[in-house]
């Protein structure tokens, strides 16, 4: 199988198509023929390095890719409810011996996979897990009521996407921060109030709730200044653990996805949602595979409202 590999730390040009040998499921796993697999902040910062302290057990060739989308193609033993041919999306934690979903077959736990409907865009779902994931994470770990007010910093970016639909889901009023040219995208995600990103913000969210919101899902990794204005005794979450949220008036929180990775119910939810087309899935580019490198320059260079994604499918 080919898959996008790296020997060495660095820009993208470290980037490879390599031949490896297609994984066979254990009990328990499945394999997966990838459709495609979204390049995300967190592959940037593998390749580049800045993770180099968690993958010192690893030997190259390292492969990114924490999120993917396909068909089943294997089911090892004591696996029920999957079988071939089945389109999936699912996640995996690249910094393991086996690496991510950067590879046209794909070995993971069974519980890290959930069926799609035959309804569903494939490729634009394999945009939804990792991120999905994390904001069901943090909205759990929040414990708003229907009615809560949250503010969800970021507010253009694929996390706060996720973070902002699930929220109205649960019937929170939501808060975002965002520049003019993204308004419409954020209202028709569900966002009851927009306010300005960078100057400007604190004063218009004081305006909207002089008491506070009730709850902060920190994408923008603003830290210590977005939890003020956040109630006493209301919640913050971090979403990297290099920025934490410090302010103890509140109860501060961390959320990584890869705590997360088997939470079927959660996936289950997010496929549900995107069946019944109240998930707006969060697709950029699609590339070819061997376009990678290409792939990570667009990622590095910021601005595009989506996630880049590799085509495994050739």
């Amino acid at each position: 199988m080919l898959v996008i590999g790296f020997m060495e730390f660095g820009g993208p040009q470290v980037l490879q198509v390599m031949d490896l040998p297609q994984p066979t499921p254990a009990v328990g796993e499945v394999v997966v023929r990838v459709a495609a697999s979204t390049v995300n902040p967190t592959d940037l910062m593998m390749r580049a390095g800045q993770q180099a302290a968690l993958m010192t057990a690893l030997t190259p060739p390292y492969i990114a890719g924490m999120e993917f989308s396909g068909h089943i193609h294997s089911v090892g033993d004591g696996v029920s409810g999957l079988s071939a041919g089945q389109p999936v999306m699912g996640v995996v934690n690249p910094r393991r011996p086996a690496g991510g979903a950067h590879a046209q077959y794909l070995c993971v736990p069974a519980t890290s996979v959930v069926v799609l409907d035959k309804s569903v865009d494939v490729i634009a779902a394999s945009t939804v897990a990792m991120n999905g994931l994390t904001s069901i994470a943090a909205l759990r770990a929040l414990a708003l009521q229907a009615g809560s007010t949250l503010l969800v910093t970021g507010g253009a970016g694929v996390l706060a996407a996720y973070a902002i639909q699930l929220a109205k889901a649960d019937g929170i009023r939501v808060i975002a921060d965002a520049k003019e040219a993204d308004h419409h995208n954020l209202r028709l995600l569900g966002v009851d109030d927009i306010v300005p990103r960078g100057e400007g913000m604190e004063a218009a969210v004081k305006q909207l709730c002089p008491q506070g919101v009730d709850g902060l899902i920190d994408t923008a990794l603003l830290g210590d200044r977005a939890a003020a204005l956040v109630r006493e005794g209301g919640g913050a979450i971090s979403l990297r653990r290099s920025n934490p949220i410090n302010d103890k008036r509140l109860n501060c929180g961390y959320v990584s996805v890869t705590d997360h990775m088997a939470d079927t119910a959660a996936l289950q939810r997010l496929a549900d949602m995107l069946r019944d087309g109240s998930l707006k899935s969060r697709a950029g580019q699609l590339m070819p595979m061997a376009a990678a490198a290409q792939a990570h320059e667009l990622m590095e260079r910021g601005g595009l409202r989506g996630r880049a994604i590799l085509d495994f499918r050739a």
